[in-house]
């Protein structure tokens, strides 16, 4: 083919673009309020108690015996060096020691507060492109 027989078709081509702007459609107004209202809280204090009772036992023993619990109650022997002819060891008493778990319910009244949130709308001025 030659230069003279050559055609040449033009294109054409076309372009599209989005532009985007802020357009202000509604205005609000928060404000916030704190109320405060009174309730009683129930619960139950738990406390314990110890009953100590001295146990007379008067009784020899070899060696100083170990602190012991027999159910719910703690034996805490007590031993003395008493002067005889020859010392020996006696266990003079023992301290029985008993738990008691004592609850008592209460009732204590409390302040709590708490925020409340209100949004009002208020009407845009510029409302040109609803």
């Amino acid at each position: 083919m030659s230069d003279e027989t050559e055609r040449r078709v033009p294109l054409v081509e076309e372009w599209a673009r989005i532009d985007k702007r802020v357009v202000e459609r509604d205005r609000v107004t928060i404000r916030t309020a704190i109320t405060e209202s009174q309730q009683v809280l129930s619960d139950a204090l738990r406390r314990e108690r110890v009953d100590i009772r001295r146990v007379a036992v008067n009784q020899e023993v070899d060696a100083i015996p170990g602190i012991r619990e027999e159910a719910d109650v703690i034996i805490i022997p007590i031993v003395e060096e008493r002067a005889v002819l020859i010392k020996r060891l006696v266990l003079v008493e023992e301290l029985h020691v008993q738990r008691k778990v004592l609850e008592e319910p209460v009732q204590v009244p409390v302040s709590l507060r708490s925020t409340e949130v209100f949004v009002e709308s208020q009407d845009s001025s510029n409302d040109e492109d609803s």
